[in-house]
């Protein structure tokens, strides 16, 4: 009987908790498709070897394993943390291109096909996730194994020039060309991998998804990833000053200190939002990587002080930064529910979860604003949202002054919107559209850009 073996980062329903919104996704995923899921647990050995550990848990079977302290130092933190995210965040100039570290990535990479080829059987297909793990696919179809395969890239793909500084570009694009099926999140993504091929390798284009490159069958689609999809709370938001909702990580990706600057620029403007607004930026310290630019997180806390300290008081702060524990799936969810706008800006981001889980949360009798930046993988989907340019701090308060003064008909119609949105192509859509592209002949696939989230990609958002 055939199944499918999903391979990602990290495999860390175990061990961490709570859950992020990319893991409930996955192990829901493999829950429903009864699948086998690999990856990372999330811990170092002591030693030089990985331990293993393999279980059955809700309906799925779990295999991790442990990184030796050379891998993760080599593999993840030189390589994907300070060559890929760079990258694939159009932040090149950021790259640190360690001696090494790709050799690292390539030896990972191999030990993970290695991994899946114990337990591979010939009706398997397998799925592979991000850029952690792209030559996988490579991996297992030199060593004789030809089963389907199908990548999703979790991130953004940049633009061919930028793709380009890195040095091994042309080898994990050949690596690509090993998947019947690459996935990625935006019609943008997809133009831009698209382009690029076409440019640099003997590309034949044999319908408008299916292409012939290098001599590989490859098709491309756009599957925007979803969430589980949950009821609605009702009654939940309380009387006290309003606030204005942001997690994000500490990157030089994420857009913060514009956050800080719209927010100025709005309590100048609009003075009656004093002792009546409230930013609240939740920082996940778990999620952060190091690879920031030195001294970002003391310039943070420098202009959240400054903030607080030219317009707080002993009643109220413009500003609550949290950078410390992550909170409880139940906390952040309260925190989403009682926040009357979410605002999710960063400069680049691949499938904007949270984001999804913010409009979850809402009440829909009293709902908030999402307010989203233009470079989101989801803003072409969720075009109920108002739409941003993360960089334009004026554009950002002119934002935030329009969600606050929403009439509440107007939030109900945008929510109800997203909302349904959310709810129909939710995880289990993604999960089925991908598979059934994968894992369907080539003659009688549905070209993936016209699956129905091709039919989401309406007008954006005004305001």
């Amino acid at each position: 009987m055939s199944r499918v073996i999903m391979a990602s980062n990290q495999c860390d329903v175990i061990s961490h908790s709570p859950l992020r919104p990319l893991s409930e996704t996955l192990f829901g995923v493999a829950k429903q498709k009864n699948a086998l899921w690999l990856g990372w647990s999330g811990e170092i050995s002591k030693d030089d070897k990985r331990s293993i550990r393999q279980r059955e848990l809700a309906e799925c079977e779990l295999c991790s394993w442990s990184l030796t302290a050379e891998e993760y130092g080599d593999y993840y933190h030189g390589y994907v943390h300070k060559q890929l995210w760079p990258v694939f965040h159009n932040r090149p100039d950021l790259a640190v291109f360690q001696p090494g570290a790709f050799e690292a990535y390539r030896r990972y990479n191999e030990r993970v096909a290695e991994q899946i080829a114990d337990h591979l059987c010939p009706d398997d297909s397998v799925w592979v996730h991000d850029y952690h793990l792209m030559g996988v696919a490579r991996n297992l179809k030199e060593a004789g194994y030809l089963n389907r395969c199908g990548f999703f890239l979790h991130h953004a793909f940049p633009p061919g020039e930028i793709f380009r500084a890195l040095p091994e570009h042309d080898w994990l694009m050949q690596s690509l060309f090993y998947y019947d099926l690459v996935g990625f999140q935006s019609r943008n993504d997809a133009s831009h991998f698209v382009t690029w091929i076409s440019r640099r390798y003997r590309t034949e284009k044999v319908s408008e998804t299916l292409f012939r490159v290098n001599g590989h069958l490859l098709r491309v689609g756009v599957f925007p990833c979803g969430v589980a999809a949950s009821p609605p709370p009702a009654g939940v938001r309380k009387e006290r000053p309003r606030w204005v909702v942001s997690t994000d990580v500490i990157s030089d990706a994420s857009g913060i200190a514009w956050r800080l600057a719209a927010l100025r620029q709005l309590l100048e403007q609009h003075p009656q939002y004093l002792h009546d607004v409230t930013l609240v930026q939740v920082s996940d310290p778990s999620r952060a990587s190091p690879c920031f630019t030195p001294g970002l997180r003391h310039l943070l806390e420098r202009l959240c002080g400054e903030l607080n300290g030219s317009y707080g008081d002993f009643d109220w702060s413009p500003v609550n930064y949290l950078h410390n524990d992550t909170p409880e799936t139940a906390r952040r969810e309260s925190l989403y529910s009682q926040s009357c706008i979410g605002l999710f800006t960063p400069f680049c981001e691949g499938m904007s979860l949270e984001a999804k889980k913010y409009v979850l949360a809402q009440d829909p009798a009293d709902p908030g604003v999402l307010i989203l930046s233009h470079f989101t993988g989801a803003a072409e989907q969720l075009h109920d949202a108002l739409l941003v340019n993360p960089y334009d701090a004026g554009e950002l308060s002119e934002a935030l002054h329009c969600a606050l003064s929403m009439p509440l008909a107007e939030r109900k119609r945008r929510h109800q919107q997203l909302r349904q949105q959310i709810c129909h192509y939710n995880h289990h859509w993604w999960a089925s559209g991908f598979l059934n592209a994968l894992e369907a002949d080539t003659e009688t696939v549905p070209d993936p850009f016209f699956l129905p989230a091709h039919r989401l990609f309406a007008s954006p958002g005004r305001y």
